[in-house]
Protein backbone atom coordinates (compact mmCIF):
# COMPACT_ATOMS: atom_id res chain seq x y z
CA UNK A 1 0.00 0.00 0.00
CA UNK A 2 1.45 3.32 -1.12
CA UNK A 3 1.77 6.16 1.29
CA UNK A 4 -0.60 9.09 1.80
CA UNK A 5 0.95 12.54 1.58
CA UNK A 6 -1.76 14.59 3.57
CA UNK A 7 -1.38 17.84 5.81
CA UNK A 8 -3.15 16.32 9.17
CA UNK A 9 -4.16 17.65 12.36
CA UNK A 10 -1.06 17.55 14.49
CA UNK A 11 -2.19 14.70 17.13
CA UNK A 12 -2.45 12.45 14.61
CA UNK A 13 0.11 10.25 13.48
CA UNK A 14 -1.55 8.53 10.56
CA UNK A 15 -4.34 8.38 7.90
CA UNK A 16 -6.05 5.48 9.50
CA UNK A 17 -6.24 7.35 12.55
CA UNK A 18 -7.22 10.47 11.29
CA UNK A 19 -10.07 8.42 9.34
CA UNK A 20 -11.49 6.63 12.09
CA UNK A 21 -11.96 10.30 14.41
CA UNK A 22 -13.54 11.61 11.27
CA UNK A 23 -15.46 9.08 11.30
CA UNK A 24 -16.46 8.63 14.73
CA UNK A 25 -17.46 12.82 15.02
CA UNK A 26 -19.24 12.73 12.25
CA UNK A 27 -21.56 9.65 13.59
CA UNK A 28 -22.32 11.41 16.85
CA UNK A 29 -23.21 14.67 15.25
CA UNK A 30 -24.76 12.65 12.08
CA UNK A 31 -28.24 13.98 13.05
CA UNK A 32 -27.46 17.82 12.78
CA UNK A 33 -25.54 17.44 8.94
CA UNK A 34 -29.12 14.98 7.90
CA UNK A 35 -31.47 17.84 9.07
CA UNK A 36 -33.52 18.44 5.39
CA UNK A 37 -34.34 22.65 5.66
CA UNK A 38 -37.61 21.46 4.19
CA UNK A 39 -39.15 19.55 6.79
CA UNK A 40 -37.44 21.90 9.57
CA UNK A 41 -40.90 22.89 11.09
CA UNK A 42 -43.34 19.72 9.55
CA UNK A 43 -40.42 17.76 11.39
CA UNK A 44 -39.78 19.99 15.05
CA UNK A 45 -36.05 19.39 14.41
CA UNK A 46 -35.93 22.39 16.86
CA UNK A 47 -36.35 20.55 19.70
CA UNK A 48 -33.51 17.71 18.87
CA UNK A 49 -31.12 20.25 19.78
CA UNK A 50 -29.88 19.89 23.10
CA UNK A 51 -32.21 22.72 25.05
CA UNK A 52 -28.78 24.51 26.11
CA UNK A 53 -28.09 25.17 22.33
CA UNK A 54 -31.60 26.10 22.01
CA UNK A 55 -31.96 28.63 24.75
CA UNK A 56 -28.22 30.36 23.70
CA UNK A 57 -28.99 30.34 19.89
CA UNK A 58 -31.92 32.64 19.96
CA UNK A 59 -30.65 34.75 22.79
CA UNK A 60 -29.36 38.34 22.37
CA UNK A 61 -25.78 36.84 22.45
CA UNK A 62 -26.45 35.33 19.26
CA UNK A 63 -27.16 37.62 16.35
CA UNK A 64 -26.82 36.84 12.72
CA UNK A 65 -23.50 38.37 12.79
CA UNK A 66 -22.93 36.38 15.24
CA UNK A 67 -23.76 32.83 13.67
CA UNK A 68 -21.91 33.78 9.98
CA UNK A 69 -18.78 34.77 12.13
CA UNK A 70 -19.21 31.24 13.65
CA UNK A 71 -19.33 29.43 10.32
CA UNK A 72 -17.12 31.33 8.42
CA UNK A 73 -14.25 31.39 11.43
CA UNK A 74 -15.25 29.29 14.27
CA UNK A 75 -15.46 32.12 16.78
CA UNK A 76 -18.37 31.91 19.34
CA UNK A 77 -18.83 33.77 21.83
CA UNK A 78 -17.41 32.45 25.90
CA UNK A 79 -21.25 32.39 27.42
CA UNK A 80 -22.05 30.18 24.84
CA UNK A 81 -22.84 26.46 26.81
CA UNK A 82 -19.46 24.23 26.77
CA UNK A 83 -21.20 21.62 24.41
CA UNK A 84 -21.65 23.87 21.81
CA UNK A 85 -18.17 25.24 21.92
CA UNK A 86 -16.80 21.91 21.87
CA UNK A 87 -19.03 20.87 18.45
CA UNK A 88 -17.62 24.48 16.88
CA UNK A 89 -13.66 24.24 18.05
CA UNK A 90 -14.41 19.78 16.91
CA UNK A 91 -15.39 21.40 13.52
CA UNK A 92 -12.98 23.14 12.61
CA UNK A 93 -9.88 21.23 14.22
CA UNK A 94 -10.76 18.16 12.18
CA UNK A 95 -10.46 20.09 8.95
CA UNK A 96 -7.44 19.81 6.41
CA UNK A 97 -5.68 22.80 5.65
CA UNK A 98 -7.89 24.04 2.70
CA UNK A 99 -5.34 26.72 2.05
CA UNK A 100 -3.49 26.42 -1.13
CA UNK A 101 0.48 26.14 -0.57
CA UNK A 102 1.84 25.55 -4.18
CA UNK A 103 4.82 27.09 -4.34
CA UNK A 104 4.18 30.51 -6.55
CA UNK A 105 7.46 31.09 -9.27
CA UNK A 106 6.31 34.70 -10.28
CA UNK A 107 8.25 34.53 -13.64
CA UNK A 108 6.61 31.25 -14.42
CA UNK A 109 3.07 32.63 -13.69
CA UNK A 110 3.93 35.92 -15.46
CA UNK A 111 5.14 33.41 -18.71
CA UNK A 112 1.86 31.06 -18.08
CA UNK A 113 -0.66 34.22 -18.00
CA UNK A 114 0.49 35.74 -21.51
CA UNK A 115 0.53 32.20 -23.12
CA UNK A 116 -2.91 31.35 -21.65
CA UNK A 117 -4.55 34.67 -23.10
CA UNK A 118 -5.24 32.30 -26.52
CA UNK A 119 -7.00 29.90 -24.50
CA UNK A 120 -9.13 32.02 -22.42
CA UNK A 121 -12.40 31.83 -24.94
CA UNK A 122 -15.45 31.41 -22.66
CA UNK A 123 -13.94 30.84 -19.66
CA UNK A 124 -14.71 33.22 -16.47
CA UNK A 125 -12.12 34.40 -14.01
CA UNK A 126 -12.58 31.50 -12.42
CA UNK A 127 -12.23 29.02 -14.70
CA UNK A 128 -9.06 30.70 -16.03
CA UNK A 129 -7.49 30.27 -12.41
CA UNK A 130 -8.94 26.81 -12.10
CA UNK A 131 -7.80 26.06 -15.67
CA UNK A 132 -3.84 27.17 -15.19
CA UNK A 133 -3.33 25.76 -11.74
CA UNK A 134 -4.81 22.30 -12.73
CA UNK A 135 -3.29 22.44 -16.12
CA UNK A 136 0.51 23.15 -14.44
CA UNK A 137 -0.02 20.29 -12.40
CA UNK A 138 -1.25 17.53 -14.72
CA UNK A 139 1.57 18.61 -16.89
CA UNK A 140 4.52 18.11 -14.10
CA UNK A 141 2.94 14.65 -12.95
CA UNK A 142 2.81 13.61 -16.43
CA UNK A 143 7.00 14.79 -17.04
CA UNK A 144 7.11 13.06 -13.47
CA UNK A 145 5.27 9.27 -14.76
CA UNK A 146 6.47 9.65 -18.36
CA UNK A 147 3.23 10.21 -19.84
CA UNK A 148 2.63 11.01 -23.26
CA UNK A 149 -1.56 10.81 -23.33
CA UNK A 150 -3.88 12.76 -20.98
CA UNK A 151 -7.01 11.90 -20.63
CA UNK A 152 -9.46 14.00 -19.64
CA UNK A 153 -13.01 12.91 -17.83
CA UNK A 154 -16.01 14.87 -18.07
CA UNK A 155 -14.52 17.34 -20.26
CA UNK A 156 -16.96 19.72 -20.90
CA UNK A 157 -16.10 22.49 -23.43
CA UNK A 158 -12.84 21.28 -23.55
CA UNK A 159 -11.11 24.44 -20.78
CA UNK A 160 -8.31 22.11 -19.56
CA UNK A 161 -8.28 19.82 -22.98
CA UNK A 162 -7.07 22.26 -24.88
CA UNK A 163 -3.90 24.18 -22.89
CA UNK A 164 -2.94 20.62 -21.95
CA UNK A 165 -2.50 20.11 -25.88
CA UNK A 166 -1.84 23.47 -27.03
CA UNK A 167 0.25 25.51 -24.50
CA UNK A 168 3.63 25.10 -24.70
CA UNK A 169 4.30 22.23 -22.45
CA UNK A 170 1.98 20.43 -24.58
CA UNK A 171 -0.24 16.37 -24.07
CA UNK A 172 -1.77 14.96 -26.40
CA UNK A 173 -4.93 14.16 -25.16
CA UNK A 174 -8.37 12.31 -25.55
CA UNK A 175 -10.99 15.10 -24.07
CA UNK A 176 -14.19 12.88 -23.14
CA UNK A 177 -17.52 13.84 -22.23
CA UNK A 178 -21.33 11.91 -22.00
CA UNK A 179 -22.88 14.72 -24.06
CA UNK A 180 -23.19 15.55 -27.67
CA UNK A 181 -23.86 18.71 -26.97
CA UNK A 182 -20.87 19.67 -24.77
CA UNK A 183 -18.49 18.05 -27.81
CA UNK A 184 -19.94 19.87 -30.27
CA UNK A 185 -19.40 22.97 -28.29
CA UNK A 186 -15.61 21.74 -27.34
CA UNK A 187 -14.62 21.25 -31.15
CA UNK A 188 -16.25 24.55 -32.18
CA UNK A 189 -14.28 26.24 -28.90
CA UNK A 190 -11.02 24.42 -30.26
CA UNK A 191 -10.99 25.88 -34.16
CA UNK A 192 -11.71 29.49 -32.98
CA UNK A 193 -8.03 28.46 -30.33
CA UNK A 194 -6.39 26.87 -33.62
CA UNK A 195 -7.81 30.77 -35.17
CA UNK A 196 -5.89 32.55 -32.58
CA UNK A 197 -2.55 30.30 -32.52
CA UNK A 198 -2.19 30.95 -36.29
CA UNK A 199 -2.44 34.52 -35.84
CA UNK A 200 0.23 37.35 -35.84
CA UNK A 201 -0.14 38.09 -32.39
CA UNK A 202 0.95 34.30 -31.10
CA UNK A 203 4.05 34.50 -33.68
CA UNK A 204 4.70 37.89 -32.43
CA UNK A 205 5.05 36.39 -29.13
CA UNK A 206 7.26 33.87 -30.01
CA UNK A 207 4.78 31.01 -30.01
CA UNK A 208 5.11 28.47 -32.93
CA UNK A 209 2.51 26.95 -34.01
CA UNK A 210 2.37 23.47 -36.30
CA UNK A 211 -1.14 22.51 -38.02
CA UNK A 212 -0.15 19.31 -37.20
CA UNK A 213 -0.39 19.69 -33.47
CA UNK A 214 -4.47 20.32 -34.00
CA UNK A 215 -4.08 16.13 -33.99
CA UNK A 216 -3.02 16.40 -30.06
CA UNK A 217 -6.59 16.98 -28.99
CA UNK A 218 -9.67 14.18 -29.69
CA UNK A 219 -12.89 14.97 -28.53
CA UNK A 220 -15.20 11.74 -28.37
CA UNK A 221 -18.50 11.10 -26.30
CA UNK A 222 -18.41 8.04 -23.87
CA UNK A 223 -20.47 7.94 -20.62
CA UNK A 224 -18.02 6.94 -17.93
CA UNK A 225 -19.40 4.76 -15.21
CA UNK A 226 -18.68 3.15 -12.10
CA UNK A 227 -17.84 -0.06 -13.62
CA UNK A 228 -16.25 1.54 -16.98
CA UNK A 229 -12.71 0.65 -16.96
CA UNK A 230 -12.60 -1.60 -19.26
CA UNK A 231 -14.20 0.38 -22.06
CA UNK A 232 -11.96 3.57 -20.65
CA UNK A 233 -8.69 1.54 -20.55
CA UNK A 234 -9.84 0.58 -24.19
CA UNK A 235 -10.33 3.94 -25.58
CA UNK A 236 -6.85 5.23 -24.21
CA UNK A 237 -5.38 2.21 -25.69
CA UNK A 238 -6.55 2.99 -29.68
CA UNK A 239 -5.78 6.59 -29.00
CA UNK A 240 -2.58 5.97 -28.00
CA UNK A 241 -0.99 2.25 -28.20
CA UNK A 242 1.83 1.45 -26.12
CA UNK A 243 1.91 4.97 -24.40
CA UNK A 244 1.97 5.42 -20.75
CA UNK A 245 -1.06 7.59 -19.76
CA UNK A 246 -3.25 9.48 -17.27
CA UNK A 247 -6.47 10.23 -16.58
CA UNK A 248 -7.34 14.24 -15.32
CA UNK A 249 -10.48 15.69 -14.66
CA UNK A 250 -11.59 19.43 -13.11
CA UNK A 251 -14.73 19.51 -11.03
CA UNK A 252 -16.06 15.65 -12.18
CA UNK A 253 -19.35 15.81 -10.79
CA UNK A 254 -20.26 13.23 -8.37
CA UNK A 255 -19.77 9.35 -9.23
CA UNK A 256 -18.19 10.41 -11.72
CA UNK A 257 -15.04 11.21 -9.52
CA UNK A 258 -15.55 7.92 -8.02
CA UNK A 259 -15.40 6.14 -11.77
CA UNK A 260 -12.46 8.15 -12.56
CA UNK A 261 -10.26 7.00 -9.50
CA UNK A 262 -11.77 3.07 -9.84
CA UNK A 263 -10.49 3.43 -13.80
CA UNK A 264 -6.93 4.22 -12.34
CA UNK A 265 -7.15 1.72 -9.47
CA UNK A 266 -8.30 -1.22 -12.21
CA UNK A 267 -6.90 -0.08 -15.31
CA UNK A 268 -2.70 0.74 -16.11
CA UNK A 269 -3.28 4.18 -16.19
CA UNK A 270 -0.05 5.79 -14.62
CA UNK A 271 -1.42 8.82 -12.99
CA UNK A 272 -4.32 10.26 -11.95
CA UNK A 273 -5.14 14.02 -11.11
CA UNK A 274 -8.27 14.93 -10.31
CA UNK A 275 -10.48 17.72 -8.55
CA UNK A 276 -13.83 16.22 -7.53
CA UNK A 277 -17.10 18.18 -7.02
CA UNK A 278 -20.70 17.70 -6.27
CA UNK A 279 -20.70 15.62 -3.41
CA UNK A 280 -24.52 15.90 -3.41
CA UNK A 281 -24.03 13.43 -6.51
CA UNK A 282 -22.64 10.64 -4.48
CA UNK A 283 -24.16 7.20 -4.90
CA UNK A 284 -24.05 4.93 -1.31
CA UNK A 285 -24.59 1.38 -0.44
CA UNK A 286 -27.75 -0.19 -0.78
CA UNK A 287 -28.83 -3.43 -1.00
CA UNK A 288 -29.60 -3.77 -4.89
CA UNK A 289 -26.24 -1.93 -6.09
CA UNK A 290 -22.87 -3.69 -5.85
CA UNK A 291 -20.83 -0.65 -7.44
CA UNK A 292 -21.21 2.66 -5.23
CA UNK A 293 -19.25 6.14 -5.06
CA UNK A 294 -18.83 5.80 -1.05
CA UNK A 295 -17.19 4.23 0.29
CA UNK A 296 -14.48 3.32 -1.80
CA UNK A 297 -11.63 2.60 0.99
CA UNK A 298 -11.41 -0.21 3.16
CA UNK A 299 -10.99 2.15 5.76
CA UNK A 300 -14.27 3.21 5.27
CA UNK A 301 -15.97 0.07 5.02
CA UNK A 302 -19.49 0.09 6.14
CA UNK A 303 -19.66 3.91 6.55
CA UNK A 304 -23.33 5.78 5.00
CA UNK A 305 -23.03 9.62 5.11
CA UNK A 306 -26.63 10.16 3.50
CA UNK A 307 -27.71 12.44 0.54
CA UNK A 308 -28.91 15.30 2.81
CA UNK A 309 -25.28 15.51 4.57
CA UNK A 310 -23.47 14.64 1.55
CA UNK A 311 -25.09 17.87 0.00
CA UNK A 312 -23.29 19.86 3.42
CA UNK A 313 -20.38 18.85 2.20
CA UNK A 314 -20.72 21.10 -0.74
CA UNK A 315 -21.90 24.55 1.67
CA UNK A 316 -18.96 27.19 1.34
CA UNK A 317 -19.06 28.64 4.83
CA UNK A 318 -15.50 30.48 3.89
CA UNK A 319 -17.60 32.43 2.07
CA UNK A 320 -20.61 33.78 4.24
CA UNK A 321 -18.32 36.71 6.20
CA UNK A 322 -17.49 37.92 2.97
CA UNK A 323 -20.93 38.42 1.65
CA UNK A 324 -23.03 38.67 5.09
CA UNK A 325 -26.00 40.14 2.96
CA UNK A 326 -25.99 37.22 0.93
CA UNK A 327 -26.00 34.59 3.61
CA UNK A 328 -28.83 36.61 5.60
CA UNK A 329 -31.08 36.33 2.54
CA UNK A 330 -29.82 32.56 2.19
CA UNK A 331 -31.48 32.13 5.94
CA UNK A 332 -34.50 34.03 4.74
CA UNK A 333 -35.16 32.26 1.93
CA UNK A 334 -34.36 28.66 3.46
CA UNK A 335 -37.27 30.19 6.29
CA UNK A 336 -39.93 30.96 4.10
CA UNK A 337 -39.21 27.73 1.51
CA UNK A 338 -39.81 25.78 5.43
CA UNK A 339 -42.79 28.07 6.12
CA UNK A 340 -44.24 26.98 2.66
CA UNK A 341 -43.69 23.42 3.02
CA UNK A 342 -45.45 23.24 6.23
CA UNK A 343 -48.48 25.13 4.88
CA UNK A 344 -48.81 22.60 1.92
CA UNK A 345 -48.58 19.28 4.39
CA UNK A 346 -51.11 21.21 7.14
CA UNK A 347 -53.46 21.64 4.28
CA UNK A 348 -53.24 18.47 2.94
CA UNK A 349 -52.33 19.39 -0.46
CA UNK A 350 -49.77 16.57 -1.64
CA UNK A 351 -50.26 13.89 -3.85
CA UNK A 352 -49.71 10.89 -2.72
CA UNK A 353 -48.78 11.93 0.71
CA UNK A 354 -45.13 13.70 -1.04
CA UNK A 355 -45.20 17.55 -0.74
CA UNK A 356 -43.57 19.31 -3.72
CA UNK A 357 -40.01 20.32 -3.07
CA UNK A 358 -39.86 24.16 -3.75
CA UNK A 359 -37.11 25.44 -5.64
CA UNK A 360 -35.05 28.19 -5.75
CA UNK A 361 -37.21 31.64 -6.71
CA UNK A 362 -35.54 33.72 -8.49
CA UNK A 363 -35.37 37.78 -7.89
CA UNK A 364 -37.44 38.83 -10.76
CA UNK A 365 -40.04 35.83 -9.90
CA UNK A 366 -40.32 37.36 -6.66
CA UNK A 367 -41.01 40.93 -7.81
CA UNK A 368 -43.52 39.61 -10.39
CA UNK A 369 -45.47 38.03 -7.32
CA UNK A 370 -45.28 41.45 -4.93
CA UNK A 371 -47.04 42.95 -7.74
CA UNK A 372 -49.73 40.47 -7.80
CA UNK A 373 -50.61 40.75 -3.88
CA UNK A 374 -53.82 41.80 -3.42
CA UNK A 375 -53.51 45.08 -1.35
CA UNK A 376 -57.20 43.68 0.64
CA UNK A 377 -55.73 41.06 3.04
CA UNK A 378 -51.90 42.56 3.28
CA UNK A 379 -52.72 45.85 4.57
CA UNK A 380 -51.46 45.73 8.20
CA UNK A 381 -49.12 43.29 7.86
CA UNK A 382 -45.65 43.68 8.12
CA UNK A 383 -42.96 43.87 5.40
CA UNK A 384 -41.69 40.51 6.10
CA UNK A 385 -45.39 39.13 6.23
CA UNK A 386 -46.07 40.49 2.99
CA UNK A 387 -42.98 39.15 1.55
CA UNK A 388 -43.37 36.04 2.34
CA UNK A 389 -47.10 35.78 0.79
CA UNK A 390 -45.21 37.20 -1.95
CA UNK A 391 -42.73 34.41 -2.24
CA UNK A 392 -45.66 31.77 -1.59
CA UNK A 393 -47.42 32.95 -4.72
CA UNK A 394 -44.34 32.89 -6.77
CA UNK A 395 -42.95 29.38 -5.40
CA UNK A 396 -46.52 28.04 -6.57
CA UNK A 397 -46.52 29.61 -9.67
CA UNK A 398 -43.14 28.09 -10.42
CA UNK A 399 -44.67 24.36 -9.72
CA UNK A 400 -47.68 25.06 -11.70
CA UNK A 401 -49.74 23.97 -8.39
CA UNK A 402 -53.23 24.98 -8.34
CA UNK A 403 -53.15 25.38 -4.81
CA UNK A 404 -52.92 29.10 -3.90
CA UNK A 405 -52.99 29.89 0.04
CA UNK A 406 -54.58 33.37 0.53
CA UNK A 407 -52.20 36.02 1.64
CA UNK A 408 -54.34 36.25 5.06
CA UNK A 409 -53.52 32.59 5.51
CA UNK A 410 -49.56 33.25 4.51
CA UNK A 411 -49.82 36.17 7.26
CA UNK A 412 -51.19 33.82 10.12
CA UNK A 413 -48.26 31.10 9.36
CA UNK A 414 -45.48 33.68 9.55
CA UNK A 415 -47.25 34.98 12.54
CA UNK A 416 -46.80 31.80 14.10
CA UNK A 417 -43.26 30.98 13.17
CA UNK A 418 -42.33 34.66 12.40
CA UNK A 419 -38.87 35.87 13.75
CA UNK A 420 -38.61 33.27 15.90
CA UNK A 421 -38.54 30.96 13.27
CA UNK A 422 -36.16 32.39 11.11
CA UNK A 423 -33.55 32.42 14.16
CA UNK A 424 -33.89 28.94 14.74
CA UNK A 425 -33.72 28.34 11.02
CA UNK A 426 -30.67 30.43 10.83
CA UNK A 427 -29.41 28.78 14.14
CA UNK A 428 -29.57 24.92 12.63
CA UNK A 429 -28.77 25.78 9.33
CA UNK A 430 -25.28 27.31 10.71
CA UNK A 431 -24.79 24.03 12.48
CA UNK A 432 -25.60 21.72 9.62
CA UNK A 433 -23.08 23.64 7.22
CA UNK A 434 -20.42 23.31 9.97
CA UNK A 435 -19.99 19.70 9.24
CA UNK A 436 -19.84 20.28 5.78
CA UNK A 437 -15.74 20.53 5.99
CA UNK A 438 -15.73 17.23 8.05
CA UNK A 439 -17.67 15.76 5.85
CA UNK A 440 -15.85 16.39 3.00
CA UNK A 441 -12.59 15.33 5.11
CA UNK A 442 -14.58 11.67 5.05
CA UNK A 443 -14.84 11.35 1.38
CA UNK A 444 -11.22 12.99 0.57
CA UNK A 445 -9.62 10.17 3.07
CA UNK A 446 -11.97 7.86 2.13
CA UNK A 447 -10.43 8.52 -1.85
CA UNK A 448 -6.97 8.94 -0.73
CA UNK A 449 -6.78 6.11 1.19
CA UNK A 450 -8.28 3.62 -1.64
CA UNK A 451 -5.85 4.99 -4.34
CA UNK A 452 -2.97 4.06 -1.98
CA UNK A 453 -4.58 0.93 -2.20
CA UNK A 454 -4.48 0.11 -5.31
CA UNK A 455 -0.91 2.17 -6.77
CA UNK A 456 1.43 -0.08 -5.07
CA UNK A 457 3.94 -0.50 -2.09
CA UNK A 458 6.31 2.22 -4.03
CA UNK A 459 3.44 4.75 -5.61
CA UNK A 460 2.79 8.09 -4.37
CA UNK A 461 -0.24 9.37 -3.33
CA UNK A 462 -1.53 13.35 -2.67
CA UNK A 463 -3.98 15.00 -1.76
CA UNK A 464 -4.03 19.06 -1.21
CA UNK A 465 -5.67 22.03 -1.58
CA UNK A 466 -4.98 23.09 -5.33
CA UNK A 467 -7.15 26.90 -5.43
CA UNK A 468 -8.62 29.09 -3.10
CA UNK A 469 -11.15 28.17 -1.27
CA UNK A 470 -13.08 31.29 -1.30
CA UNK A 471 -13.23 31.42 -5.23
CA UNK A 472 -13.12 27.88 -5.71
CA UNK A 473 -14.87 26.46 -2.74
CA UNK A 474 -14.04 22.78 -4.14
CA UNK A 475 -10.41 23.07 -4.23
CA UNK A 476 -8.51 19.55 -2.82
CA UNK A 477 -7.07 17.85 -5.72
CA UNK A 478 -6.10 14.08 -5.40
CA UNK A 479 -2.84 12.84 -7.20
CA UNK A 480 -1.83 8.87 -7.35
CA UNK A 481 1.45 8.00 -9.18
CA UNK A 482 2.30 4.57 -9.75
CA UNK A 483 6.05 3.75 -10.18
Amino acid sequence: MATVEIQLPDEFGSVAEYAAEIRRVFERYQYLSNMHILNFFVTGFWQELPAEWREYLVSDRCDMDSLISMASTGKIDQSAPESLRSYVRTMFHLRLNYRSSRPVDHDEEERRRKELWYFLDGMNPKKQVEVAELSRLVHEVAAESNCSLAVDVGAGQGYLSRVLAYSSASLPVLAIDSSDTQQRGAELLQQRTIKRLRGPRAAAGGFEWDDRRAERLVHTVMHVSLDGAAQLAERAHATAPDARWLLCGLHACGDLSSAVLKAFAESDATAVVLVPCCYNHISEALRERSTVGFPLSAAMHGARIGQNALKTACQATSRWDASPEATVDAFRRNHMRALLHLMVVQNQIAPDGVAPAVGRVTNSELQTARMQLPACGTANASADEREFAAYALAALTKLNHAWRPTAEQCIACYRQHGSAGLQQIAAAWTLKALAGPLIECMLVVDRALYLAEHCGSAGRVRTFALFDPVTSPRNVVLVAQRR
